[in-house]
């Protein structure tokens, strides 16, 4: 590096730093990230280099630059999803999702705003990137039709459950799935959120840890509490609307739980449970 790019991002690097109070990107990561985005005759100056440190430090999963960004840019992911055409139920998760792609990478990849260049502001960026993906999201998300209504409600039974219980799988499929969708949509948020991460977007517990700044456990505790709030709030749909005994109620979900691991993410997009979309960093 030539020594008057280095005086110069010395500069840029304290004006950014004066830009964003309590955002902490080092000298050394924050001119790498630069650099990397410095093509023919640009200069640091050229750029906005302010908007980069943030984009930086989000990429580097800072938590002050994660709050920055859900403060003065996450506005304009709302505007994004709201110009795509969503209904008010699909506002809330699509903002979601479209967030996650931003600034959540699987393992040992770059979350997407590492892609900004810095050649205009990081707001007009977003604005665009955020509209497209929403657009995009959407439109997958109506195209998709239920995959196998019927073979992943037969699957939540095990394959060897005898002809009794195969029997009793097929006699209540229907109220089956109509209490899967309703124990779903009786989620919390954070529920809903976490079985979106964990069963359809494949999220690992370290994964999910690093993201909510939380131990593992507590993100593994988290999952599992969604899971059986799914499982309990069929249990009680199925009692509520079949009026059979409890015995035979507990049978079905014995059955359902053997196989959980395998139907649950099918289950999930049944009840339309679309896209990825964990929730901020609390």
């Amino acid at each position: 590096m030539a020594a008057d790019v280095g005086d110069e991002l010395d500069v840029l690097y304290a004006s950014a730093r004066a830009a964003w109070p309590g955002v902490d990107v080092s000298l050394d990561r924050f001119t790498e990230f630069v650099l990397e985005k410095l093509a023919g005759d640009v200069s640091p100056s050229s750029l906005a280099t302010s908007d980069l440190y943030l984009a930086c430090a989000c990429c580097d999963g800072d938590p002050h630059a994660l709050a920055t960004f859900d403060r003065e840019l996450a506005p304009e992911i709302v505007r994004a999803v709201l110009a795509s055409g969503v209904t008010p139920a699909e506002r809330t998760e699509l903002v979601q999702v479209v967030r996650t792609r931003l600034l959540v990478a699987p393992a040992h990849e770059t979350p997407r705003i590492a892609t900004f260049s810095g050649r205009g502001s990081l707001k007009a960026w977003l604005r665009v990137v955020a509209t497209r993906e929403a657009a995009r999201l959407l439109a997958s998300a109506r195209r998709e039709q239920p995959v196998g209504d019927d073979e992943a409600l037969a699957d939540a039974v095990a394959p060897d459950a005898g002809p009794a219980l195969a029997f009793m799988k097929a006699t209540y499929r229907e109220e089956f799935k109509r209490a899967f969708h309703a124990a779903v949509a009786a989620l919390t948020d954070r529920e809903r959120l976490l079985l979106r991460q964990a069963e359809l977007d494949g999220l690992s517990i370290d994964e999910l840890a690093e993201f909510y700044g939380v131990h593992r456990a507590t993100a593994a505790r988290w999952v599992q509490a969604a899971r059986a709030s799914v499982l309990e709030g069929t249990r009680g749909q199925l009692a509520a609307s079949l009026g059979i005994p409890s015995e035979e109620v507990a049978s079905i979900m014995r059955l359902i739980r053997s196989n959980l691991d395998i139907t649950l993410p099918a289950l999930l997009r049944e009840a339309r449970v679309v896209g990825r979309a964990p929730r901020k960093r609390r």
